[in-house]
């Protein structure tokens, strides 16, 4: 069970926070209105408020009248320029080597740090001089199970119950983590930041008749960039609008892959990935949605 004192000592830090639903760790049960069917990756994770980017707070009173009606309630804390705080979630075993090895070419940073229940939340102070991008995954840098909590983003903070049972919990004594959070050094802020968006391609219709294989090449091309079509493939595909969130998304979708309804993807670019406890880690371009294919 989260503690208020917790929540309180965040908020007092300048770190924004607001609560989670709660899992009954022994029968896997969430307590958000689907219960025992809501969705793994989800269970004793998700927010208990809507446009929980624009409500998280640093109010005392705010933070007491919340906790005061959930009491059980895990603790999220809002990451972005507003918290002045970003976070590297290292997942897993592939990710936790990743991490390993990039510390033995770059060197060791110390920072502020989480256990998780499959790796470590690693903290970092916001950067004056660039945006730190909410991503899920690294595959650019070939990290499997890192993901970036930057703008827009949150994390469970201790003390939080995992669905696993495990308690989040802050890490001090053990090498690479400290009592304060560091600025990430320039090979990670390199890899996290976010980057101009290149112009939108310039399309021009071919003379003549289309054959299919360049009108699924436009609308490719078409759907790399464009919210309003990218909308319309996950509203056919079954998918959830989330039109309030700092960079809006889709989610609840089918993998063409796995079959399990685990897919999301950006609005405004990026691919379409699978995502869960037990992923297939399929990744692609969200035309697979609509064609079915893998």
């Amino acid at each position: 069970m989260a503690d208020i004192r917790y929540a309180l000592r965040y908020a007092g830090a300048g770190l924004r926070v607001h609560p989670l639903y709660e899992v009954d760790t022994s029968t896997q049960t969430c307590a958000c209105p689907k219960g025992a069917q809501c969705g793994e990756k989800q269970r004793g994770k998700h927010p208990r408020l809507g446009s929980w980017q624009e409500k998280a707070s640093t109010d005392e009173a705010l933070v007491r009248e919340w906790w005061g009606r959930w009491p059980r309630a895990g603790i999220g804390i809002a990451t972005g320029s507003a918290s002045r705080t970003w976070v590297l979630d290292v997942d897993g075993p592939d990710a936790m080597a990743w991490y390993d090895a990039q510390v033995i070419r770059h060197g060791l940073t110390p920072t502020l740090g989480v256990r998780t229940s499959r790796g470590a939340h690693l903290y970092w102070r916001w950067p004056d001089d660039a945006v730190v991008r909410n991503a899920q995954g690294l595959r650019e840098a070939g990290a499997p199970g890192v993901d970036v909590r930057g703008e827009g983003g949150y994390v469970c903070a201790p003390p939080t119950v995992h669905r696993s049972g495990h308690v989040y919990a802050w890490v001090h004594a053990e090498e690479g983590f400290a009592r304060e959070m560091a600025p990430a050094p320039s090979w990670l802020l390199d890899l996290v930041k976010e980057r101009p968006k290149p112009p939108p391609p310039v399309m021009t219709t071919p003379r003549g008749s289309l054959s299919p294989r360049q009108v699924a090449a436009m609308f490719r091309v078409a759907s790399d960039r464009d919210p309003v079509i990218r909308e319309r493939v996950g509203q056919l595909a079954g998918g959830r609008l989330h039109a309030s969130a700092a960079r809006p998304y889709m989610d609840g979708i089918r993998c063409p892959k796995c079959g399990r309804p685990e897919v999301w993807f950006y609005l405004d670019e990026g691919p379409a990935v699978c995502h869960h406890r037990n992923s297939c880690q399929w990744a692609g371009p969200i035309t697979a949605l609509a064609t079915g294919a893998p």
